[in-house]
């Protein structure tokens, strides 16, 4: 299989785990086993008795029956287990396309969305990011012109890594029309999901309102669990679920017992979970926003209604590589280029951790320290020489 470096997980394999100051995390604030075990009366003892033998590869019973209470339409039998969201990600492309298929991908987008699907073969047609006002778009006329006789999936992300857009149900009908209009399959990544800033923005799983959709969920983000590791993909049609299976037999064959019992866990608590994340969320956006308004001339932003993250718009030049390495160098604070994502002139934040207000405040030393417009050109200096 010839497939291209996956850039973020190159980027971030360098720089996450020793930049001092990190303001691009796309998951919330993760906690300890024993926080988590603290959530339940009686799991510390059933988690130090657990036995450690070969787990059911399609998933534990009791956590398939967790998962499923999320859904709707999804019952445990619909759902197959996996490690993290990359593993269903792939074993769904590999199980379901050939070469010469069709798929449109809503980017930017997390690029094994995209890179796995070329690797096989397919020809990749990109539905980008539109920006009105500064919001974030998708012309869904702009879906349905690039649909064919050989369109077979089409991969959607809401809430929408990088950008923080979110589907609308009228939109997400729509786009659920057009699909069963041509039987199409939807795979939508929902890792994001549940963590609306209010309820109001809430929006059912493809899963649950498409009979040929599928879903992806993870305990890392909305969750802020990303240690165990646990993901699953989720669809009524059974066919998909099978294939899936019988592929993952070649990769991870189960999953970690004490992960699949920790996942129940915290599946079981969710709404605690949730909630703790979703006040820290709203603690820091306030934050964020009086950073904008200082610093208007150089940046923009759209502001979202669901998820951890967002996309900043370089006002002044488009070199957001050098932005990053820069920040990183003089500060220690580490950013996401856009040019991750193939999208210059823009960077990822992120605000669902704890420590987020301290990466910004050296962010804020940074832009003020080194950074300068002049006659419309972005450019970054020493202070200490001007």
């Amino acid at each position: 299989m010839k497939i291209e470096p996956f850039k973020l997980e190159r980027y971030y394999t360098f720089h996450e785990h020793s930049a001092q100051y990190s303001l691009c995390n796309s998951d919330c604030e993760a906690m300890t086993i024993g926080d988590l075990l603290s959530l339940e009366e009686s799991s510390k003892e059933a988690f130090d008795n657990m036995w450690l033998g070969y787990t059911e590869t399609q998933g534990s019973p009791e956590l398939r029956q967790n998962i499923s209470a999320i859904y709707k339409n999804i019952q445990p039998e619909n759902l197959l287990v996996c490690t993290g969201a990359q593993e269903p990600i792939f074993l769904f492309c590999h199980a379901i396309l050939m070469a010469g298929d069709e798929v449109i991908v809503q980017t930017p987008c997390y690029q094994s969305l995209q890179s796995v699907p070329e690797s096989i073969g397919c020809n990749v047609l990109k539905w980008n990011v539109q920006h009105e006002e500064g919001a974030p778009s998708f012309d869904i006329d702009i879906l349905k012109s690039l649909i064919t006789n050989k369109t077979k999936v089409i991969f959607l992300n809401t809430p929408h890594n990088p950008t923080g857009f979110h589907f609308t149900k009228e939109q997400q009908k729509t786009i659920v029309e057009i699909a069963r209009s041509h039987n199409i399959i939807i795979f939508c990544d929902e890792v994001y999901r549940e963590l609306e800033h209010n309820p109001i923005f809430a929006i059912p799983a493809f899963a649950d309102v498409y009979e040929n959709g599928v879903s992806v969920g993870v305990m890392s983000k909305a969750y802020g669990l990303p240690g165990l590791r646990i993901g699953w993909l989720a669809t009524q049609r059974q066919s998909i679920t099978d294939k899936v299976a019988m592929l993952k037999e070649y990769t991870t064959i189960c999953n970690s017992g004490p992960s699949e019992f920790l996942a129940g866990v915290a599946l079981r608590n969710r709404n605690k979970i949730l909630d703790r994340n979703l006040a820290i969320v709203k603690a820091n956006l306030p934050l964020y926003e009086a950073f904008f308004k200082k610093h208007d001339e150089l940046f923009s932003w759209y502001k979202p209604n669901a998820g951890p993250i967002a996309f900043v718009k370089m006002k002044q030049g488009r070199d957001d590589m050098q932005l990053a390495e820069q920040a990183l160098k003089q500060n220690g604070v580490l950013l996401l280029p856009g040019s991750i994502y193939d999208y210059e002139g823009y960077f990822r934040i992120g605000f669902g951790r704890v420590k987020m207000p301290e990466a910004l405040e050296q962010f804020d030393v940074f832009v003020t320290n080194h950074m300068l417009s002049l006659k419309g050109q972005f450019v970054l200096f020493n202070k200490s020489t001007t």
